[in-house]
C-alpha cells in the first residue's frame, strides 16, 4: 500500500517514506503505527490498540511507545512540539490531524536479472599461442560467471560475434541489454604473466572494478593459471560484498525471484549479512514470508528467510521462545533448493541448517554440492569453512576461509573467525585479537565476545572490561546462553575451555556445558 501524508510518501510495502529525494527505511513498529493511524481514518486509536496492533501485545513501557511515536512523527515530518501530523490526545492516544492520499496500487513489478558481457581477452603481444592463452581467460571468466544464478552471463560465442561487429558500449547496451562489461587484457614474458580485468558499468560508463593478476610466465602452468584466475576474476565480478555488488543488487535480482519486493529484500539481507543489524534482521524476517507468498519460486528468496531464521538462534536475533526457528529454516531451505536445484547459493543455506539441526552427514554432503555448483562464492566458502572449524576440522576450514578472502577482499569481519581461533589454540593472543579486528563489527554480539577473551588472556583488563559492558548491551543473557550455544555449534572442547578461561577473567561468569563431551563428533570422510 502507497499513500501520501502531508508532504510524505509511505510506501508500506518496500517499508519506505519519502520526502522529496530523502528516502529513509521504516522500522517494523514506525510502519505499524503509521498503518494503524492511516486506518482509523482520522479517529483516536489508543494506547493499548497501538500495542495491540504493533507489538503484538507484549508489555512495553511508555518510554518504549514515546520513542517509537518520536521515530513515526519524524518519517511523516512532524515534530512533538508541532503535533501538524500526529496529534497527542493526552491520556487516551493518538490521531492523525490531516488527510490521507491513496495512491492505486500498481502491479508487481519484474526484476531484471543483470546482463553482463565478456569481451574476449586481447592479447598485447604478436603471438599467436599467447592470442590463444587470453581467448582461454575470457571462456574461463564466462564459464564461472554463469555459476552465479543472479546473473545473466552472454555466451562467449555471442562475445566474439560482438567485438567482431565493432559496436561500441551503447550499442551493445541496446541491442543486447547489456548492463557490465567485463574486459581483458594479457601481457606475457617468459619469466611473467600479467591479466588486467577492468568491468564497465555501461549505464554510467564508469570503470567498477579494476584488478590484475601477475603469475609465473611457464606456458606448460598456462592451464593452471588460468583456472585460478578464471575462479578469482569470476568471483569478484560477483561478490556482493563492495561497490561493483551494490551496483548490481541496484539493477539485478538475487536468485530466481520474480519481483521487484522480493528483489529488494534479498539485497537488504546482504546488508544485514554484511552487519547483522537486529533491527533489519526483524524487519527481513518478519516481511520475507509475505513476500514469498506472492513469489513462492525466489530461490534466494527462501534462502534468505532460511538464514535470517538460523541467526535467530544461531545469534540470538529476536529470538522467540515458542519457535523452533532452526527446524522452519530447514524447511525454507529445502524450498529453496526445491526451486533452484542448480544454486551454490541455496545448497550453502541448506548445508548450514542441517549441520545446525544435527544432520552433520548431511551437511558434508549438501556442502559438497555447493562447492562444486559454485566454488567462486565467497560466502558459500566462507560459510562451509565455518562449519569444519567448528567441529576443529581446521586443515579443510583454513583454505576454504583464505580462498573467500581472496575471491572477496571486501568482506565481512566473521571471515576472520576461524583464523582467530585456531592462534587462539596456540596461544597466540595478539595475532587473534589482530585478525578478528581486520574488519570491526561493532554491535555484532560476538565480535565483542571475542574481544573479552582475547584482552583478557593480553592482559588488557580495562579493554576486555569496555568489551564486556558492549557484549552484554547486546546480549543481557550471553552468560546463561553460552553453554547451549557452544553445544549448538559443535565447538570442539580444547577451544571452548580456552574461551570460557578468557571470559571468567574478565569477570563473565560462566560455566562449561555440561553436554560437550557428549557431543557427536565428525566422521572422517
Amino acid at each position: 500500500m502507497q499513500i501520501t501524508i502531508s508532504d510524505a510518501r509511505i510506501d508500506f510495502d518496500q517499508m519506505t517514506a519519502a520526502q522529496g529525494d530523502d528516502v529513509r527505511r521504516l522500522t517494523r513498529q514506525t510502519a505499524g503505527i503509521l498503518r494503524a493511524l492511516v486506518e482509523a481514518d482520522g479517529q483516536i486509536v489508543s494506547k493499548d490498540d497501538l500495542i495491540s496492533q504493533v507489538w503484538d501485545g507484549r508489555i512495553i513501557t511508555d518510554a518504549t511507545l514515546s520513542t517509537a511515536v518520536k521515530e513515526a512523527r519524524k518519517a511523516v515530518g512532524d515534530t512533538g512540539n508541532e503535533q501538524r501530523i500526529i496529534e497527542t490526545v493526552h491520556g487516551v492516544g493518538f490521531r492523525l490531524s490531516v488527510g490521507v492520499a491513496r495512491s492505486p496500487a500498481k502491479p508487481a513489478q519484474v526484476a531484471k536479472e543483470p546482463v553482463i558481457l565478456v569481451l574476449p581477452f586481447r592479447s598485447l603481444s604478436a603471438a599467436d599461442e599467447d592470442k590463444q592463452i587470453a581467448d582461454g581467460f575470457s571462456e574461463e571468466v564466462t564459464a564461472n560467471l554463469t555459476r552465479f544464478r543472479n546473473l545473466r552471463v552472454l555466451s562467449h560465442l555471442t562475445a566474439h560475434h560482438i567485438q567482431a561487429s565493432g559496436m561500441d558500449q551503447s550499442e551493445i547496451a541496446g541491442s543486447y541489454d547489456v548492463d557490465f562489461v567485463v574486459e581483458g587484457s594479457l601481457r606475457r614474458s617468459p619469466q611473467r604473466l600479467r591479466v588486467t580485468v577492468q568491468v564497465t558499468d555501461v549505464s554510467t560508463g564508469e570503470i567498477a572494478l579494476m584488478e590484475q593478476f601477475d603469475r609465473p610466465g611457464k606456458i606448460q602452468d598456462m592451464f593452471d593459471i588460468q583456472d585460478e584466475i578464471g575462479l578469482l576474476t569470476a568471483g569478484r565480478v560477483a561478490s556482493q560484498h563492495g561497490d561493483l555488488g551494490t551496483r548490481i543488487r541496484q539493477r539485478a535480482l538475487g536468485g530466481q525471484a520474480q519481483t521487484w519486493d522480493v528483489y529488494a529484500a534479498v539485497a537488504q539481507f546482504y546488508e544485514f549479512y554484511r552487519t547483522y543489524d537486529p533491527r533489519l534482521h526483524l524487519e527481513l524476517r518478519d516481511r520475507l514470508p509475505t513476500l514469498l507468498e506472492a513469489d513462492p519460486k525466489a530461490s534466494d528468496g527462501w534462502a534468505a528467510y532460511a538464514l535470517l531464521l538460523l541467526e535467530e538462534k544461531r545469534y540470538h536475533l529476536n529470538e522467540r521462545s515458542d519457535v523452533d526457528a532452526p527446524q522452519l529454516a530447514l524447511a525454507a531451505a529445502r524450498r529453496c533448493v526445491e526451486c533452484d536445484p542448480q544454486s551454490g547459493f541455496a545448497r550453502m543455506a541448506l548445508a548450514l541448517c542441517q549441520f545446525h539441526t544435527g544432520d552433520l552427514s548431511g551437511f558434508r554432503e549438501t556442502s559438497r554440492i555447493a562447492l562444486n555448483l559454485n566454488s567462486g562464492h565467497a560466502d558459500i566458502l566462507a560459510e562451509i569453512g565455518h562449519c569444519h572449524a567448528f567441529l576443529g576440522e581446521f586443515d579443510r576450514a583454513i583454505p576454504l576461509l583464505d580462498q573467500a578472502i581472496d575471491l572477496s577482499p571486501i568482506h565481512p569481519g566473521w571471515y576472520h573467525y576461524a583464523h582467530a581461533w585456531r592462534l587462539a589454540l596456540g596461544d597466540f593472543w595478539q595475532a587473534a585479537l589482530l585478525e578478528i579486528e581486520k574488519v570491526p563489527m561493532p554491535g555484532f554480539p560476538w565480535y565483542h565476545a571475542h574481544q573479552v577473551w582475547f584482552h583478557a588472556e593480553l592482559g588488557n583488563l580495562d579493554a576486555a572490561e569496555e568489551a564486556r559492558l558492549a557484549l552484554l548491551n547486546i546480549l543481557p543473557n550471553f552468560e546463561a546462553d553460552i553453554p547451549n550455544e557452544m553445544v549448538f555449534n559443535y565447538f570442539t572442547g580444547p577451544l571452548v575451555q580456552k574461551a570460557f578461561d578468557g571470559w571468567k577473567k574478565a569477570g563473565l561468569v560462566v560455566s562449561l556445558p555440561l553436554q560437550m563431551k557428549d557431543l557427536p563428533r565428525p566422521q572422517e570422510d
